[in-house]
């Protein structure tokens, strides 16, 4: 059954956060056919049976000395989100950086960014590096010391405060994630995973309320960025709701997709097209990746358009004068060429196939990792993310998997 519009009783709003407005549905006329879409998304997906990738569920060793372990905790972020943007003063485009702006933007929300690289870091410790459980307890504790203070819920939030926010519930929901996947059976305090979870809940509502609804012509890699740490956290948390909305704001993406292979909103930027551009390949990948790992194959449906644009940003990535024919603008190319900034190349290239350029980008950058993608993402997608689908494969070489057939 499809959403209704905004303010159609029909459908009450599942859920009210504290401090936060009843959850808005996508449901402007423009998007009627997503909307649709969407209620179909929800209406096949079963309540608790969403899967992560199948990286997620693997096993770490343990190496010598693991309870060694000394966890960095960070205090919760518990005051305003009005935050000043780093393109203070800039024009339309706002590709302008306002060093002042961004240095004040800094500061006030480095607790957050610490945060999210706080607790990825520890996944990463436990599942790549083999910490045990203290690296485990370090990511649920951190997690629930904000949950349980009502972290990043405030009130006061202005639009980059609310991008500051969808950032955060990506990385936090999938460090979660991570260790939800590979910890054994029983080993997680139910009472703790109860609190974290619902915290993601008032998390996404907030997500949910701002991103829904947005005029067409301020959609754009935000959007798409919210997408994500909704649908990473519907996999969490196994809510379907969130998980339909999720994939009904990777339809509006698609939709924006000229037949040139290009999103409108990011050629906008002018000289940092190319990086925004990237940039929303980012989420966008990660979207499609979490959906096929579901059988829910988005990047079949949009197969052409999306391909499209994916060969246009690689190409660009080899020759930004690609993009600057297109644009007019000689392109900014500072830090672009990363291991996070180009981290989506592995799971696209993993999931579908490579495409011309990218097995050089990944062989020159790797490991690739990004914190709010996941964290190491050479390791989480090293094996086929699909391979949850359906069955328990058998994993290559001494790869060991939990068991999520179930």
């Amino acid at each position: 059954m499809p959403y209704p519009a905004k303010g159609d009783d029909a459908m009450p709003s599942r859920r009210v956060s504290d401090g936060l407005p009843a959850r808005r549905w996508l449901a402007t006329a423009t998007l009627a056919a997503s909307v649709g879409v969407s209620g179909v998304y929800a209406s096949e997906c079963q309540v608790g049976a969403l899967q992560a990738p199948a990286g997620y569920y693997q096993i770490p060793e343990l190496r010598k000395n693991a309870g060694d372990y000394d966890c960095d905790t960070v205090a919760p972020h518990v005051g305003s989100l009005s935050f000043t943007s780093k393109y203070e003063g800039s024009d339309s485009a706002r590709n302008e950086l306002n060093e002042e702006a961004l240095a004040a933007y800094k500061e006030a929300s480095e607790k957050i960014r610490t945060f999210e690289k706080t607790v990825v870091a520890a996944a990463d410790d436990y599942q790549v590096d083999g910490d045990g459980a203290a690296a485990r307890d370090c990511v649920m504790d951190n997690l629930d010391q904000w949950a349980s203070a009502g972290a990043l819920l405030h009130e006061e939030v202005n639009h980059v405060g609310e991008a500051v926010r969808k950032w955060a519930l990506a990385a936090s929901a999938n460090a979660y994630l991570r260790v939800k996947s590979a910890a054994p059976e029983g080993s997680l305090d139910p009472e703790q995973s109860e609190r974290i979870e619902a915290w993601f809940r008032q998390l996404v509502d907030g997500v949910r309320n701002y991103y829904t609804d947005r005029p067409l012509r301020k959609v754009n890699n935000h959007d798409y960025w919210a997408a994500f740490a909704v649908i990473s956290a519907a996999v969490a948390t196994g809510d379907c709701d969130d998980w339909g909305w999720a994939l009904a704001k990777f339809d509006e993406a698609m939709g924006q997709i000229t037949e040139e292979g290009y999103l409108p909103k990011e050629l906008s930027r002018e000289d940092r097209a190319l990086e925004y551009l990237n940039y929303a390949m980012q989420p966008l990948t990660l979207i499609a990746v979490f959906a096929e790992v579901n059988g829910e194959s988005v990047y079949e449906r949009y197969r052409e358009k999306f391909r499209k644009l994916t060969g246009n940003v690689v190409a660009g990535l080899e020759s930004p004068g690609r993009i600057a024919a297109v644009t007019g603008y000689e392109q900014i190319t500072d830090g672009l060429y990363t291991a996070w900034g180009l981290a989506w190349m592995e799971p696209w290239q993993k999931t579908w196939g490579p495409m011309a350029g990218m097995p050089e980008f990944l062989e020159k950058h790797r490991p690739m990792k990004s914190t709010r993608l996941g964290g190491d993402i050479s390791y989480l997608y090293r094996i086929d993310p699909t391979w949850s689908v359906g069955t328990q494969p058998l994993p290559p070489g001494d790869i060991q998997l939990r068991d999520f057939s179930g």
